[in-house]
């Protein structure tokens, strides 16, 4: 079921303007599975910095979601962090610092 609290409080969070927390409150749950595979496409074994992959898979988002903020996609990563289907190293607050892979296949690395 798709997190209205929870996007409520990334919403709230976000400093961006009106135009862009309309954007993430029209958003379905169809959207969230879709920027959240987005998302996990960008990764690999690899660390990759966080900040990094939001910005990019922000960049590469299909039009229909150009007014989305960077924000709600740095949000959706520490939701996949939160759902142990992204590893990280660091702080998720930090982006520019963290780093972020898909987990080992064998949960060993």
């Amino acid at each position: 079921m798709f997190d209205k609290e929870g996007l409520a409080a990334a919403l709230a969070g976000m400093g961006d303007g009106q135009e862009a927390r309309e954007a993430v409150a029209r958003l379905q749950e169809f959207d969230r599975v879709k920027i959240d595979q987005l998302i996990l496409s960008s990764l690999d074994r690899a660390w990759k910095n966080a900040g990094f992959v939001t910005a990019g898979v922000l960049i590469a988002a299909p039009d229909e979601y150009e007014d989305i903020p960077e924000a709600y996609y740095a949000s959706r990563v520490c939701a996949l962090a939160n759902a142990s289907r992204i590893e990280v190293k660091g702080d998720l607050e930090v982006l520019k610092t963290c780093e972020i892979r898909l987990w080992p296949a064998s949960g060993v690395d």
